[in-house]
């Protein structure tokens, strides 16, 4: 059974290498790609989707079903993690010193696992920084949320920016300071929010089209199309950075 699993995994990796040195030369103009999906996105997307960010209108509507497993695997891989057992040996919670001498619980809902943690001091240089900056860093977020259809943006590259505002907030001030932005009530709806707004907007397509995310074709209905695109963009964003900060809050836990 060895030599018959090593004998797949070589016929696997020669059917993957035959394949890849198959492609087109990685920048050539003439590849299948530009001539013919890409042309076309290009020559019909605004006007069939209405939104002038091209990479926008693939991820959400030429991609829509793509776009919405995608978020859903990312809701899954939250609850494979969430869902694995805790170690039996509990330690004290570590504990992050601010420059001012006070100190702060480093640890979230669930107990910490591992060895005893010192205290750990942070520099005045980080603290002040990441307190001075976390304000525009949300606003950026925010202001790549609300531009995202239109300019580079969009809910992914909100989510990932909140989340790492959240884990630097968390290792500056501690996570259970860093917690509470994430009220434990609306935590559970939150971090579902991208697939359950995904569903939502492609059953609003499906009654407005008769398919399922679909959006509506005509002209008048542009500000409904532009009101679906937004909604997906707010669950990404949103449902994306809660479960990247439950990720972190879990696995550093």
């Amino acid at each position: 059974m060895r030599w018959l699993g090593i004998a797949l995994v070589f016929v696997a990796a020669a059917t993957m290498i035959a394949g890849v040195a198959d492609l087109p030369v990685h920048g050539t103009p003439d590849a299948p790609i530009h001539r013919h999906v890409g042309a076309r996105y290009l020559e019909h997307g605004v006007a069939e989707t209405g939104m002038r960010n091209m990479v926008t209108a693939v991820l959400l509507v030429y991609r829509g079903f793509d776009t919405f497993l995608e978020v859903v695997v990312i809701f899954t891989a939250l609850v494979a993690v969430l869902a694995l057992p805790r170690g039996a040996g509990k330690a004290g919670p570590a504990r992050v010193v601010s420059p001012s001498g006070s100190t702060a619980a480093a640890t979230s809902d669930a107990d910490a696992v591992g060895p005893q943690q010192a205290d750990v001091p942070v520099s005045p240089v980080v603290f002040f920084v990441v307190r001075l900056l976390a304000p525009f860093i949300a606003i950026f977020a925010l202001a790549s949320l609300y531009r995202g259809h239109i300019t580079p943006g969009g809910g992914f590259q909100s989510a990932a920016i909140f989340g790492a505002l959240f884990i630097a907030l968390a290792l500056v001030f501690g996570r259970e300071r860093a917690a509470r932005l994430v009220p434990v009530p609306a935590r559970v709806w939150l971090q579902a929010l991208g697939p359950v707004l995904f569903a939502l907007v492609a059953f609003v397509g499906w009654c407005l089209t008769g398919a399922f995310l679909g959006y509506p074709a005509d002209a008048a209905a542009h500000a409904v199309r532009e009101a679906m695109v937004v909604t997906l963009e707010v669950g990404i964003a949103v449902g994306g950075a809660v479960i990247l900060a439950q990720l972190f809050m879990a696995m550093e836990g």
